[in-house]
């Protein structure tokens, strides 16, 4: 049965979140943000304009191939390297180390991207903050669930994330999955309507949920690429990794929020972190008043 009750609290959760956040966290200056920008990137505007409308956009070829089995390396490595520091999800496929950038000065290159935390506050326009890099690898097996464990969203309002391939990825080694549109405050209230989904702050949904609101060709949208391709993503929306067919698939993500949503919870939301990671954060924060 259809609930337009449901559609409107969650409507409501929406607009208050982002209430909380203009509240709370500092305005940049979008304008020069922009200026700033389109010095390095020529087509700004039009992924700036596809993330509005869509949720994602794409950049090819943003690392060569040779920076991509690089940094494929070092994510190996470091898995050998600091077993304790590894967070394994998806029936163990879905292998996640955060705070790569702390252990790794090719990894803190995309981490410290200037252009990647730039993007992001102009599309939300209120400052971010790293948290950290995610360096992933994940395999095929039998049972797998692709990136994340499945459909979801992470936030509620805005979240904005940049996911590096390092690996070529094609339809059959987990492609990134999103559904168009569904990062908008209305969108969310409608799909919570027609699909029967659970009310914020619930943000997992199982796959018959998002069948439902996923009806059409053009609603769900996967995205494939050579190794070196940038996503540039408002993971409000909902989405997910697909379940691998078969090899592995290599990634850094870089997660972004407003400075006063880091405290001491978040930190513990991450652990483990690779080691000195925790007190990056801690030190951040303090230098930029906002305590830890």
């Amino acid at each position: 049965m259809l609930s337009l009750r449901a559609g409107y609290d969650t409507l409501r959760y929406w607009k208050a979140l982002q209430r909380v956040a203009v509240d709370h966290a500092t305005a940049v200056d979008q304008m020069r943000l922009r200026a700033e920008l389109q010095r390095h990137c020529r087509n700004l505007t039009a992924l700036l304009d596809r993330v509005e409308s869509d949720g994602v956009a794409v950049v090819p070829g943003y690392w060569s191939d040779e920076r991509c089995a690089q940094a494929r390396a070092e994510i190996d490595r470091l898995l050998l390297d600091h077993p304790d520091a590894v967070r394994k999800y998806s029936r163990g496929a879905d292998k996640r180390m955060y705070g790569v950038e702390s252990v790794s000065a090719l990894l803190a290159d995309f981490h410290s991207d200037p252009f990647l935390r730039g993007f992001g506050e102009i599309c939300g326009g209120l400052a971010l903050y790293n948290l950290a890099t995610l360096g992933a690898r994940i395999d095929a097996t039998p049972e797998n669930n692709g990136s994340g464990d499945g459909w979801h969203r992470d936030a509620h309002g805005y979240q904005f994330k940049s996911i590096l391939y390092l690996s070529d990825v094609s339809e059959g080694n987990g492609p990134f999955e999103y559904l168009r549109g569904s990062h908008r405050a209305w969108r969310a209230a409608f799909d919570t309507v027609i699909g029967g989904l659970p009310l914020p702050p619930n943000s997992r949904y199982e796959p018959a949920m998002v069948e439902r609101i996923a009806r059409g060709p053009a609603r769900t949208r996967y995205f494939i690429g050579r190794a070196g391709t940038l996503l540039l993503v408002n993971t409000a929306g909902v989405h997910r990794g697909r379940p691998l067919g078969g090899g592995t698939r290599h990634a850094l993500t870089n997660y972004y929020y407003h400075p006063f949503q880091v405290d001491e919870d978040r930190i513990r939301q991450f652990l483990p972190l690779m080691p000195g990671t925790a007190e990056r954060i801690r030190r951040d924060l303090s230098l930029a008043g906002t305590g830890g």
